[in-house]
């Protein structure tokens, strides 16, 4: 397997867990706030958040492994926090867990999603400095030994 699809591979299944994470805790949170009491949730639920997070994890794809401009690097961010809000908001409305109406639970959804889109996204962000720096330093290490054997 090519190194940039294991990576594209490894980054897709790392942003399906934490936003399968994510989810999980403003499921919690939200059932807590709007169906507070002795609610009884149906197992469909946990499917429902798993395909829900696989479908947000494909907006990855959104984003080229190339060097882009700042501008383009923002509308990519922008339609990527668009398309999890198209995805999570069309699930939440599909699946019966939210009351499209009800202005509180429409907000406190786009709450959570903002949360979790901003954890993942930092994450992802950080992992992606870390390499950087990382091959930066070997591409140092490497030109200076370079430079040491083409002084001898």
């Amino acid at each position: 397997m090519k190194e940039s699809i294991k990576k594209r591979v490894i980054e897709l299944l790392l942003t399906f867990c934490m936003v399968t994470t994510g989810s999980v805790f403003v499921c919690a949170v939200y059932n807590r706030v709007f169906w507070s009491g002795d609610t009884f949730l149906d197992a469909a639920i946990l499917w429902q958040l798993l395909a829900m997070a696989f479908v947000c994890s494909l907006g990855n794809f959104i984003h080229p492994y190339r060097e882009v401009s700042r501008r383009r690097e923002v509308f990519n961010k922008g339609l990527h926090y668009v398309y999890i809000n198209v995805v999570v908001l069309g699930c939440g409305y599909g699946f019966g867990w939210m009351d499209i109406e009800n202005i509180f639970m429409l907000a406190a959804m786009m709450l959570g999603i903002l949360v979790v889109f901003v954890t993942v996204s930092f994450v992802i962000w950080r992992l992606h400095e870390r390499e950087t720096e990382n091959l930066n330093r070997k591409l140092r290490e490497y030109q200076q030994a370079a430079g040491c054997a083409s002084e001898q």
